[in-house]
């Protein structure tokens, strides 16, 4: 009998040694409605999405020449009747630049600008025979004009794609749009070849003669890049292909009471425009750039008579300009270590 009792008390005190090692091995709910532990680093698999944004202003200065060459009527010959060159003029606009670039490399760019074209002038050519209704000239002309009083305006917007990306390099693919409105005008008209019936006496300077106002509109597909050089400076260049575009124009001679209002001009062609810039940091947030740039556009279309009783006629035109430009440029936004990150970076 006293073994069992002492045998029941051992058991009882063993069991009672027992349940608070036992009950201490269970879950035990949190009062808190979340974890008490935070996922390793290791379990998010993306970085936290963010933008790099960069805004900048410039101002260009170039050279520009726009020219067209038109022909008879298909129907009559293939020759050359007139060729107007506006040359050596002179661009001056301001121009305001963004770029949005995200974390998984796709960017979004453009530009907005407008200015003055002056100086220059327009050489105006009529090939032999000149038909003057009333009789025909076998004489070549060449009249020079002034130019001055030009505008120009113009706008890009593009979508890409960073195709490579490096810690201090980045290549990029994108695709967009391009407009581009180019005002000239001619002022007095003095002969400078033989024709006696062309400007003479020649036209006082102070006349306004001719105006010329274009308006293209064009594709771009294009490839852009940057690099760092050192510490500071970061070199950026752009190549744009325009396949497609088109030319909406209306010539306007002054001085011909039957072209009152303008003669209409139209036409499709392609073209390309070339970008370089050198940009020196001198904040984490600021740089400075000195850029060249360079566009070609030409089409291929008809001028439009029919409204003065003539034929449409064949119509070339081309339009180029190269310069310069001075650019300054702030930075917002930050990588998705937290770093911030220079202009034209690896974004």
């Amino acid at each position: 009998m006293r073994v069992r009792t002492r045998l029941s008390c051992a058991v009882a005190i063993t069991l009672m040694i027992a349940a608070p090692a036992v009950a201490a091995d269970q879950t035990i709910s949190p009062a808190l409605p979340f974890p008490t532990k935070a996922p390793p680093a290791f379990a998010i698999e993306h970085p936290i999405p963010s933008a790099q944004m960069e805004f900048a202003a410039r101002f260009w200065y170039g050279n520009a020449k726009t020219s067209k060459s038109l022909f008879a009527p298909p129907s009559f010959s293939s020759q050359m009747v007139s060729r107007l060159t506006y040359k050596s003029l002179n661009t001056y606009s301001g121009e305001l630049y963004g770029r949005v670039a995200t974390w998984n490399g796709v960017f979004i760019k453009g530009y907005v600008g407008a200015g003055d074209i002056k100086g220059g002038h327009l050489q105006d050519e009529d090939f032999p025979p000149i038909d003057f209704g009333f009789f025909i000239s076998k004489d070549y002309s060449s009249t020079n004009s002034d130019h001055h009083s030009g505008t120009l305006a113009y706008a890009s917007g593009d979508l890409g794609y960073d195709v490579v990306r490096g810690g201090a390099y980045r290549v990029g693919l994108f695709a967009g749009y391009h407009y581009f409105n180019e005002t000239v005008k001619g002022f007095g008209c003095t002969q400078t070849a033989g024709n006696p019936f062309i400007c003479q006496p020649p036209i006082p300077a102070s006349i306004p003669v001719i105006t010329q106002d274009n308006q293209w509109h064009a594709v771009r597909l294009g490839v852009d890049g940057s690099v760092f050089i050192g510490d500071r400076f970061a070199l950026s260049a752009e190549a744009g292909w325009l396949p497609y575009l088109t030319l909406d124009g209306a010539d306007n001679h002054l001085l011909r009471p039957e072209f009152a209002g303008g003669i209409r001009e139209d036409g499709t062609g392609r073209g390309y425009q070339l970008e370089t810039l050198l940009s020196y940091k001198i904040t984490p947030f600021s740089s400075v750039g000195l850029g060249g740039r360079y566009w070609h556009m030409q089409s291929n279309g008809n001028t439009h008579f029919e409204a003065v009783g003539g034929l449409p006629q064949p119509v070339n035109w081309k339009s180029d300009i190269l310069g310069v430009f001075l650019q300054g440029s702030i930075l917002f936004g930050v990588y998705p270590d937290g770093d911030i990150g220079p202009p034209h970076s690896n974004f």
